[in-house]
């Protein structure tokens, strides 16, 4: 998030790829802080068979955004980013269910739980954003300005 104010100053430290992506960097936080969670579940088949699902949907996340990027047309980022965020509703639901097994305590499912909605929202935002730039495009081959994405903006205004 910081590149961004680097950027507008003219000073870029990075060059431009998925790793400056504002939700790509908050999806890889979420796996993150998902797979720590894990590590600390019981040894039973239960809890061992929710972490393969819920590190598996997590990951998910920012990979389809990473991958998304990747692709040349608008029209199959936004796809990949669809994808991501049916990997975000996934992972809240396994994230539900270790609650409700009494796995996670209630103050640690709600702040995943709001970085859910925060990349819900942001992935939301960022489709809308591509469907306008595909309207705008006969052949919806045209890439977004990285500037999108390197000024924090798109998680901003989640609840508008």
């Amino acid at each position: 998030m910081e590149q961004g104010n680097n950027r507008a100053m003219g000073q870029d430290t990075q060059p431009y790829n998925f790793r400056n992506l504002v939700l790509w960097q908050h999806g890889q936080e979420l796996a993150l802080s998902v797979v720590r969670l894990t590590e600390a579940l019981p040894p039973t088949q239960a809890a061992r068979t929710i972490a393969r699902q819920v590190i598996a949907s997590s990951g998910s996340i920012a990979a389809n955004i990473a991958e998304g990027h990747g692709r040349f047309s608008v029209a199959a980022y936004r796809n990949h980013l669809s994808i991501a965020r049916g990997s975000v509703a996934e992972t809240d639901s396994w994230l539900d269910l270790l609650s409700r097994a009494g796995y996670i305590a209630p103050g640690q499912i709600e702040e995943l739980h709001q970085e859910c909605l925060n990349l819900l929202g942001g992935l939301t935002r960022q489709m809308k954003a591509l469907d306008v730039k595909l309207r705008s495009t006969k052949a919806g081959s045209m890439r977004e300005d990285a500037s999108d994405y390197l000024t924090g903006q798109i998680l901003e205004g989640i609840d508008d």
